[in-house]
């Protein structure tokens, strides 16, 4: 049944020659469907952030140097430690004289006998094996040491450039209108219709919110400019801030994998190591793994050859809500009904937040009465703050 039906809401109501068009008497079982459709699992787990001034909301990130440095291919007597990958300034940021590299899975050690500003070759200076091993295109050379000599000044600053983030406010509103003949009216297990249809909408609302945390898309063009008019503007979801972290309409993919097939153990746990590998899941980490309902019953089906069953046990069928990962650390598993069927998407709670715009925080407005015809607002305006997408969340897409 249709409750925010107009017709419904400023007709009278109590008079019809017909006893399946009169809507005096409201049985609460015809709106149990509409109940069901406010679910809102995922914005359980979003914390409310600090309310925001403008409608494009910018946040800045601070990042470490890197602990590592990459290669290029390799000779048996030279190896490159740098590639197109860093800009000069990087280079020179990062690498300095006396700093002792590894490449990894070799069991050689490099030295640099110069300051580095352009890609460099190693040619001596080796520590362990004498010969240099296969280093292959984009082989990470570890930072092992940085040692400085006691007579050498101060080095260089290697403070990184702050970079600076956003997403956009969005307006979330609906309204309520009510005839002063309906509003006074008794109603079977309703004792109040305009508070009932105020939380009706609510729900609604809320239900729109948890979407668009998930698969809200911002208009903004490559320019970083909006696309249309300002007054139309939503807000990006964690998907594809995850997926485009600057919003410029290139996808950076950092923690993103196209598994295009079935979702499996292997498949998790590899998105999983992207993020470790990328600086996330640390000490601080809280993360939980959101998926829909058809990804949710490949979960529950995982080795569920290895439960024992006792005699006479009388439960049939199998949940997990807690993920294991290799790295040890566990992930409870996150049920949305609105998340993509096709999508599984990890997301660290300790860095995201949802945040209002100053002074439009979730409220209700009593508009101005037209005739007989009472009419209020509900409305609020709000936008997702996901901090270090690119290190700390993960996305699996293409899951058959």
């Amino acid at each position: 049944m249709a409750m925010a039906s107009t017709s419904f809401m400023a007709a009278p109501g109590g008079w019809s020659s017909t006893l399946s068009s009169k809507l005096d008497k409201i049985d609460c079982s015809q709106v149990l469907s509409a109940v069901l459709k406010a679910d809102k699992q995922f914005l359980g787990h979003i914390k409310m952030g600090v309310p925001a001034y403008n409608i494009e909301v910018n946040w800045i990130e601070d990042e470490l140097n890197p602990a590592y440095i990459v290669a290029k291919v390799s000779t048996a007597t030279a190896v490159t430690v740098a590639s197109a990958t860093y800009a000069a300034a990087s280079l020179a940021r990062i690498l300095r004289k006396g700093m002792i590299l590894k490449p990894n899975n070799q069991n050689y050690y490099m030295q640099l006998t110069a300051s580095v500003t352009t890609e460099h070759t190693i040619t001596a200076a080796l520590y362990g094996s004498t010969t240099f091993a296969s280093v292959t295109t984009a082989t990470k050379c570890w930072i092992i040491a940085a040692p400085w000599s006691d007579v050498d000044a101060a080095s260089n600053d290697s403070s990184v450039t702050r970079a600076k983030k956003k997403n956009f406010m969005q307006v979330f509103e609906r309204a309520v209108e009510i005839t002063q003949t309906r509003k006074n009216m008794s109603m079977e297990a309703i004792v109040d219709e305009l508070q009932y249809q105020i939380k009706n909408r609510t729900l609604e609302v809320k239900r729109e919110f948890d979407m668009s945390a998930i698969m809200g898309y911002a208009r903004a063009t490559a320019s970083n400019t909006y696309s249309a008019d300002h007054e139309w503007r939503t807000m990006a979801g964690v998907i594809q801030l995850i997926r485009d972290p600057d919003l410029d309409s290139t996808n950076e993919d950092t923690n993103v994998i196209n598994t295009s097939g079935a979702l499996t153990i292997g498949a998790l746990n590899s998105i999983l190591y992207k993020i470790y590998d990328a600086g996330g899941l640390d000490e601080t980490a809280d993360p939980i793994i959101l998926v829909g309902p058809k990804q949710q019953r490949v979960i529950a089906a995982w080795e569920k050859e290895l439960r024992r069953v006792e005699q006479g046990e009388r439960q049939v069928g199998y949940y997990r809500d807690v993920f294991l990962s290799d790295m040890g650390v566990e992930i409870p598993v996150v049920l949305d009904r609105w998340c993509p069927d096709s999508m599984l998407v990890v997301v660290d709670r300790s860095r995201l937040w949802m945040r209002p715009m100053a002074g439009d925080n979730w409220h209700l407005e009593k508009m101005a009465k037209t005739g007989r015809n009472e009419k209020w607002q509900l409305s609020g305006q709000f936008t997702l703050e996901l901090r270090n997408a690119e290190q700390c969340h993960g996305l699996l897409y293409g899951l058959t």
